[in-house]
């Protein structure tokens, strides 16, 4: 959703990327006249990624290597950005990495860790050493999975035979416990979506960012949101909502449309919400952006 992203944020001065990935939008965002682009992530190999696509920028692009909570807490000083952007979830990059453990397509270590370097717990620690029935609410927490007790169980009886170590063995075992029917997606994505989530704190973590992006954003400045499933969608908008520092612009939120879909499947589920800070001083001398389509 690249166009509906440069409709809020392209007129800015200075904008802060907090999920800079690969540096597609960063790369957008510079190309479309933006001064100056701070693009934040704590996965150091898509951070390099996108300081060697933005590189002919110079210093128009600033990485900084970071969760959302250590910029909210000043890891980088970041004055008073036009814009705020977070792009939410995993990436293609990180699914078809089998070595990172993201995904259930390719084989590969049962990590998840956006910084592989934090020594945090991974995937593999959960599924291995949670109890069952922690297990079970993890899963249906953050995968909305309402099979997780059937999904819990079946990872408990597997663990008894031995540890379950790679992304393929654990998606076998949640496949064997709810079945596969052809045309629908993969049974394991639902638990899957719960483990990358509870690996990363990402609920904590966006709602730790939320008010610091509202707090640091210049007045007039505007926060964009593509949120990609329905717990960090009810986050923003109940944020967006409920702060006194900000106007929603999309009553509803913008979702892609066919052609883009088309284009990329994996962008089906995305809400694109935004925001902007009430300037107490001057109405906004902008109208609220109309690109895309709003969800029905």
């Amino acid at each position: 959703m690249v166009a509906e992203v440069l409709e809020f944020l392209g007129s800015g001065t200075t904008v802060v990327d907090m999920t800079v990935g690969a540096g597609g939008h960063a790369e957008a965002l510079l190309e479309a006249g933006v001064s100056k682009v701070v693009g934040v992530d704590r996965d150091a190999a898509a951070l390099d990624l996108a300081t060697a696509r933005l590189a002919r920028f110079g210093d128009r692009f600033e990485p900084v290597a970071g969760a959302f909570s250590e910029a909210a807490a000043g890891a980088a000083p970041m004055g008073e950005p036009d814009g705020v952007l977070f792009d939410l979830g995993v990436s293609s990059m990180q699914l078809d990495s089998g070595e990172r453990g993201f995904g259930y397509r390719a084989d590969g270590p049962l990590d998840m860790r956006m910084d592989p370097s934090s020594g945090g717990p991974t995937a593999a620690d959960l599924v291995n050493d949670l109890p069952e029935q922690e297990l079970a609410d993890l899963i249906y927490r953050f995968g909305e999975e309402h099979q997780s007790r059937r999904v819990a169980r079946a990872i408990s009886r597997a663990r008894e035979r031995g540890r379950i170590e790679t992304t393929g063995e654990l998606a076998g075992i949640v496949a064997g416990a709810l079945g596969r029917r052809p045309g629908r997606a993969h049974p394991a994505r639902r638990t899957f979506q719960a483990l990358r989530i509870a690996v990363n704190r990402e609920i904590e973590e966006l709602t730790t960012s939320l008010p610091w992006a509202a707090s640091v954003l210049a007045p007039g400045g505007r926060v964009v949101v593509l949120a990609y499933h329905s717990l960090e969608d009810r986050e923003v908008k109940r944020f967006f909502r409920d702060s006194p520092d900000l106007q929603v612009l999309t009553k509803r939120p913008l979702v892609p449309s066919d052609e883009e879909v088309r284009r990329n499947p994996r962008s089906r589920g995305a809400k694109l919400r935004a925001a902007e800070k009430v300037d107490p001083e001057r109405h906004p001398d902008f109208p609220a952006g109309s690109a895309g389509r709003s969800e029905p």
